[in-house]
């Protein structure tokens, strides 16, 4: 457990560490929208988004925008591709060893995203009519977001429909404070997504959530039970929390608020979550709950942990091992097929 004494030099420190950690991951350029030919031997996946970013050059920006909007994007992966990798694009993208964006369309305003969901859902037998809503975390841009959400789906051979709920993250990455702001302001955004997908011909949905992004879903999940007496969304089959960037005592109460957690609910954590680490000391010296440390927690909340203390990605600092770890993922695609 931390100790809670709030040294300011020891803040100070723990600071400079996180800017020096981050700036280090997040070394090199940014990941921007490409637009890539299909080539041969790459796959495309079409992946479905929701945003409450305000439109940009680059399909969607760092503002926060009062409307939802909606579309679909088919993102090429490159026969290049490692598991646990996304190739990022630079300016000039070869789409035999980047990803990439190869077309994308916006949905009409009101009915549009119904219309959108349909012509997918109308491909598939009833029971492969399922969605996995995916929300990232601190630190994207809306292309990186596309492109992980993307890498997550390949690597996982995941049949279910993608769709990106993509909230307006600075893509800074000393924007961890903005970046709290815009989770709390995305709520009524991202409810109003939930619905949506309620209200659809789906079987069945499951929300993904990474870092600080799981404090979105928590937020949401707390809100919509308070409304509902205790009542969640009929069709959510599943919440699973990735690094998820909480803290412990908040988490606990957001449960209890909730009267009880949707199931089956899953945190995927690591004790050697560097940035969590950072977190929790800028945080007050408060324990994360991605760390994984306090089970008891999780356990009287009956969440399911998943530990990936035991495989490591250092590049990532260990924030992203579930989605960057080959071991990782081959341990949760055997968790899931059963």
């Amino acid at each position: 457990m931390f100790d809670r004494k709030r040294d300011p030099m020891t803040i100070l420190r723990a600071f400079a560490a996180l800017a020096l950690g981050l700036l280090l991951l997040g070394c090199g350029p940014r990941s921007a929208i490409v637009v890539v030919p299909q080539t041969q031997g790459a796959t495309v996946h079409e992946v479905l988004f929701a945003t409450n970013r305000a439109p940009s050059a680059q399909l969607f920006g760092a503002e926060r925008s009062a409307q939802v909007s909606y579309g679909a994007v088919r993102v090429s992966v490159p026969p290049a591709h490692e598991p646990g990798r996304v190739e990022y694009p630079g300016e000039a993208a070869d789409p035999q060893k980047h990803f990439g964006i190869v077309d994308a369309r916006r949905a009409a305003e009101g009915a549009g995203f119904g219309a959108l969901l349909a012509q997918q859902l109308a491909t598939r037998a009833a029971k492969e009519r399922r969605v996995t809503i995916f929300v990232h975390g601190y630190n994207n841009s809306f292309a990186e977001a596309l492109y992980m959400n993307t890498q997550i789906i390949h690597d996982y051979q995941t049949r279910d429909i993608p769709l990106l709920f993509s909230w307006p993250s600075a893509g800074e990455n000393l924007g961890y404070l903005q970046d709290r702001d815009s989770v709390l302001f995305s709520r009524s955004a991202f409810e109003t997504v939930l619905d949506q997908v309620q209200a659809s011909g789906v079987e069945s949905f499951t929300i993904v959530a990474h870092s600080i992004g799981s404090q979105l879903v928590m937020e949401v999940l707390r809100q919509h039970a308070i409304r509902n007496g205790g009542a969640q969304w009929g069709k959510l089959a599943g919440v699973v929390l990735v690094s998820p960037d909480i803290d412990v005592e908040m988490f606990e109460q957001q449960a209890a608020d909730m009267g009880s957690l949707p199931q089956p609910f899953v945190v995927v954590g690591s004790r050697n979550d560097q940035l969590l680490r950072f977190s929790g000391v800028l945080n007050g010296n408060r324990l994360r709950l991605g760390t994984v440390e306090d089970t008891a927690v999780l356990t009287r909340a009956k969440a399911q942990v998943v530990s990936a203390s035991f495989a490591t990605r250092k590049l990532s600092a260990n924030h992203t091992t579930a989605f960057s770890s080959p071991d990782m993922i081959a341990l949760l695609r055997a968790l899931e097929s059963g």
